[in-house]
């Protein structure tokens, strides 16, 4: 078999002898710039169709072929997506994908261990210190003998300073202080969570950035990092109305999670339907986007607030979040390497 190929252009004829790894792929004329599949021009022709009495069809009359059946007149056609022009490729994408993924796996983790430790070892030595002191007491005595040996454990609270109050103001100054413990004791897990929570935007904002060339993606990577901080805000607004009204302050918490469920749906099922689109157009196979999944995912989050079964929905989407950013992540990764080869073959037919 021959090392090379002839090729001739079908707009202007321009000739050209090509290397065989290159048939089949698609070149741009060096002369008149037009872009089409390379073809060997020496290659024998597919037979012609004997034309044969037309019987009647809904066609027209004439034969039946693939180029005389419209999209308009056949039921069974599949409209073709047009495909567009590639934006710019970085190949360090790649590896900043997965840099800024296992950023966001560890940092959680590690400020989760050690909420979880914070919060367990209190409890801990309570439970195992003197442990008689719960015996003989009711329910509600529990409670407030177990409020009052965290505060302790965790803060400079003294009941002894609360005795002459009544049960819920004392109950009240044991549990700020208990929380004001805790919170001294969690400002080391900021740091951690910081990291994590940058990592993400990061990693969401390079996958996004994928697929703008797309005219259909009408969101930037800026804007979707910058639609993450819109709950935040709505959240810290309704903190510094609890005191004015705290049904008001409710309710503009509640809306902080509409909010933030509709990022998700954007962030991620959005996200994989444009990939998947964008794999159409420009006949991408593999790895697909996961639209389904990522679907599913943001239902099971959004159903967590259920009571009774929230919590096992919120642990089924938990699951599927690792498979959802990992799929997401090799779909970035097929068009990355995609727009790669294509700018390889045309800097190959250039050289020709």
């Amino acid at each position: 078999m021959a090392d090379t190929f002839e090729y001739k252009c079908s707009q202007c004829g321009e000739s050209l002898t090509l290397p065989t790894s290159l048939l089949g792929q698609h070149g741009e004329c060096p002369s008149c710039h037009h872009v089409e599949i390379l073809k060997d021009t020496k290659a024998l022709p597919l037979p012609k169709p004997v034309a044969a009495p037309a019987l009647n069809t809904p066609f027209g009359g004439g034969p039946v072929t693939a180029d005389s059946v419209k999209s308009t007149t056949n039921p069974y056609a599949v409209p073709q997506q047009r495909a567009f022009e590639f934006g710019s490729v970085n190949p360090d994408h790649r590896g900043r994908l997965g840099k800024n993924l296992w950023g966001v796996i560890i940092s959680f983790t590690i400020a989760t261990i050690w909420l979880i430790y914070i919060i367990a070892v209190p409890f801990f030595t309570v439970l195992s210190n003197n442990p008689e002191r719960f015996e003989n007491l009711s329910e509600e005595e529990i409670e407030l003998e177990m409020l009052f040996s965290l505060a302790e454990e965790v803060s400079d609270f003294d009941r002894s300073e609360v005795e002459n109050l009544d049960l819920d103001d004392a109950q009240e100054t044991a549990g700020i202080a208990f929380l004001q413990g805790m919170g001294v004791k969690a400002i080391p897990c900021l740091i951690p969570w910081l990291i994590g929570t940058i990592c993400y935007l990061g990693f969401f904002h390079t996958l996004w950035a994928q697929i703008q060339d797309d005219p259909s993606v009408k969101f930037s990577p800026g804007s979707i990092v910058g639609f993450h901080f819109i709950p935040v805000g709505i959240g810290l607004a309704g903190v510094m109305l609890t005191d004015v009204n705290p049904l008001f302050s409710g309710l503009i918490s509640f809306i902080a999670l509409i909010a933030w469920w509709i990022i998700m749906f954007i962030t991620y099922w959005k996200l994989a339907d444009h990939m998947s689109k964008y794999y159409q157009r420009q006949g991408i196979s593999s790895p697909q986007p996961p639209v389904g999944l990522a679907l599913a995912f943001c239902i099971m989050q959004t159903a967590s607030i259920i009571p009774f079964i929230g919590g096992l929905l919120s642990l089924v989407g938990f699951v599927l979040w690792f498979i959802v950013v990992f799929q997401l992540k090799a779909s970035a990764i097929g068009i990355i390497n995609h727009k790669m080869q294509a700018e390889q073959v045309d800097q190959t037919s250039h050289n020709f």
